[in-house]
Order: C-alpha cells, then structure tokens, then sequence
C-alpha cells in the first residue's frame, strides 16, 4: 500500500530527526548525519516551530511584558507571530547569503531542517522555567539569571550545529549562533515598540 509506505517514511524521518536534535543538544558529531537534505523536508520542517509556538504564547500570556500589559491576546499572537516571521526571514536569508560566500549552499536545506528541529530541546531545557513562572512559585525576575545560562546553552549547541551541518569552523558556526540571537532581539525590539504604539 502506497500510503502506509508513506507514512512510514514520514514516521522514520521523524524519528531520525528527533535523534539528530537531541544528538546535537548533547554536542555528538552523529546528529548532523541524522537530518534530511531535501527542500520537501526543509519545508516540513517548519511545522515543528509552528507547533511549538503556542507555547511561546502561552508564557506571554502568563507574564506578559510591559508594553504588552493593556493589549489584547489576539494583538499579542499577531505581533509574536509577525515577529517569528520576520526571524525566519531574515535568518534564513543570511544563512542563504553565507552559504553561497562559503561554497556551502548544497548544505542549506539540511541547515534548515536541522535548526527547526533544534527547537525541540531548545524548548525542552525552558520548560522548566516557564512552568514555575506558571504555577507562580517564582516570578521572571527570580529566574532571570537561570534563563541566561540555559540561552547560552541553546546557542552554544545552535553553533555546534551550524559547523557541523554547514562543514565550517566553529568559529563561524559560533557568528552564526550570534547572528540568530542579534536577529531575535532586533525583531523583539521592534515588535515591543509597534506594541507601544498601537
């Protein structure tokens, strides 16, 4: 049956991913191996950030930000949205952009898949946080400073990533890593001031 083969390539692909990810968040060379290298993946990878997200918004609407305080839920969903949008957009592009200076753009696709997929652990090591913020046994402020360390922890495994996946040093993989978390602050800060305003 043609469709049960599907499926299970789809379910073996996910498997296969699900290893790559939690591969590279413990720093092992066989994760960047486990990724697919195909556009159909790299697009159907985007479903994984895409079914994470409530939870960003979950952890917003649960403590939201200051300019955010008097605004409703869905002004708060469509300008995370926008932001996470424009991230991609922008990341991406860069990544397209180095790829091709560095005469590695026949790695893009899988660079794709696999910096979807790392959202899995990335998620993972933040739960803790956002679920005692949640039930209120701490606030923001007290795990500010734990926050930071697992931040640093994500993007230290993004850079492993990208040099592994991207076949370059890892001092590039580690600009990479810098260029994600300057992108996402730019795009946050932006998207807190379009807050204040409307």
């Amino acid at each position: 049956n043609v469709d049960d083969e599907r499926r299970k390539m789809k379910q073996e692909e996910i498997i296969k991913n699900l290893h790559g990810c939690l591969d590279i968040a413990l720093f092992m060379p066989m994760g960047s191996k486990r990724f697919s290298k195909t556009y159909d993946a790299a697009i159907r990878s985007f479903l994984i950030p895409l079914f994470l997200f409530p939870l960003t918004l979950i952890a917003v609407y649960v403590s939201p930000i200051p300019a955010f305080e008097n605004d409703s839920a869905n002004t708060i969903a469509m300008l995370y949205s926008l932001r996470t949008a424009a991230s991609w957009f922008l990341f991406f592009a860069l990544i397209y952009w180095i790829t091709g200076h560095v005469d590695r753009r026949e790695h893009f696709y899988q660079f794709v898949v696999a910096t979807n997929w790392i959202t899995v652990p990335a998620t993972i090591v933040f739960l803790p946080v956002v679920l005692m913020v949640f039930n209120g046994s701490m606030s923001w402020n007290e795990v500010y400073a734990f926050s930071l360390c697992l931040m640093g922890y994500s993007y230290a495994f993004t850079a492993y990533m990208a040099s592994r996946i991207l076949r370059i040093p890892i001092e590039l993989g580690g600009f990479i890593s810098m260029c994600s978390f300057m992108i996402h602050n730019g795009t946050s800060d932006i998207m807190i001031w379009v807050g204040q305003i409307l």
